[in-house]
């Protein structure tokens, strides 16, 4: 391994109350801040409840201020967070087992080198990061974890989870779009290709790194969160999608969403959750978008989680 490089800062958070906090960069190559790195960052508490894992495109400014509220409640119920950073490719869908080997590695060192609980381990994130942490859960489930990882509980926002139906929508309904989705498709053609191949020729490999495949009749790894509780959250406000994205219901993340839940309870899945909201979503300048953090309910968020690490 690389020599790591380490930058500790102390905090102090205002919530409703002042408590101070621990900020910990690690770079585990001193010559790239871009990727494989994690940010810890703990509450001043004796002991720890849990850890929360978030792996980003790249490790957050703990400076810089967020109207989000899900870390200060984290930290208050005496959780760690653990900001990783794996993606080397934008974006980050998991085009092979590589980057979540990476983050296999990542998670296990944070652990081991200051002492953090293995019992409590949640993951969760939004659209790829999201994406990419259902899939390490189904990695970790699949016991292919080299350090034996189990993941407690694992939440997605909004993620894109077939990847055969994300390139088809892509290339063929390109047409339609309009606004961020049709920059997305523009990529995803690109990258899509470059990545897994053709589509027509390689479906297979397609389904092989997809959280769910619709028409996979098995669901295709779906069958590895059976047992590991799952919340979802997005908002299939389909008015919006039409007349601002010039998109429908199967070019939406909200096709594969529905699409394994109703996979999951059927096949005997009773730790399945979903959140569906309505008029929730809105970017940093107030535009009504429904891909957004803010459809979260972050305070349901981490009573789930506090919840589970109860059990």
């Amino acid at each position: 391994m690389l020599r790591t490089t380490t930058l500790s800062i102390i905090l102090l958070f205002l919530s409703q109350n002042f408590y101070s906090q621990t900020a910990k960069y690690v770079y585990r190559n001193a010559q790239d801040s871009s990727h494989n790195a994690y940010l810890l960052v703990t509450p001043d508490t004796s002991k720890l409840r849990g850890v929360i894992i978030r792996d980003y495109t790249k490790l957050p400014d703990t400076a810089r201020k967020t109207p989000y509220k899900w870390k200060g409640l984290a930290l208050q119920k005496g959780f760690a967070i653990l900001y990783t950073t794996t993606v080397i490719h934008f974006p980050g869908l998991c085009y092979t087992d590589s980057s979540t080997q990476l983050l296999d590695e990542i998670i296990n060192e944070a652990l081991v080198d200051n002492n953090l609980p293995r019992n409590n381990l949640f993951i969760g994130g939004m659209s790829a990061s999201g994406t990419r942490a259902l899939r390490y859960t189904q990695y970790c489930e699949q016991g292919k974890s080299k350090f034996g990882i189990q993941i407690k509980g694992v939440f997605s926002v909004d993620s894109p989870l077939d990847l055969e139906r994300f390139c088809y929508s892509a290339k063929n309904n390109k047409r339609n779009f309009k606004g961020g989705m049709l920059w997305e498709a523009n990529l995803m053609n690109k990258v899509f290709p470059a990545r897994l191949g053709p589509i027509e020729s390689n479906t297979e490999n397609y389904r092989q790194h997809s959280v769910f495949s619709y028409k996979d009749s098995t669901g295709g790894n779906a069958k590895y969160l059976l047992n590991v509780p799952t919340l979802f959250f997005h908002e299939p406000d389909i008015e919006w999608w039409i007349k601002e994205r010039g998109a429908n219901y199967y070019d939406i993340n909200s096709f594969d969403i529905a699409g394994l839940v109703n996979w999951l309870t059927v096949n005997g899945g009773t730790k399945v959750e979903q959140i569906i909201t309505t008029n929730k979503g809105f970017d940093r300048e107030g535009n009504r978008k429904c891909h957004s953090w803010t459809i979260v309910d972050e305070e349901y968020l981490i009573n789930w989680i506090v919840q589970l690490s109860e059990d």
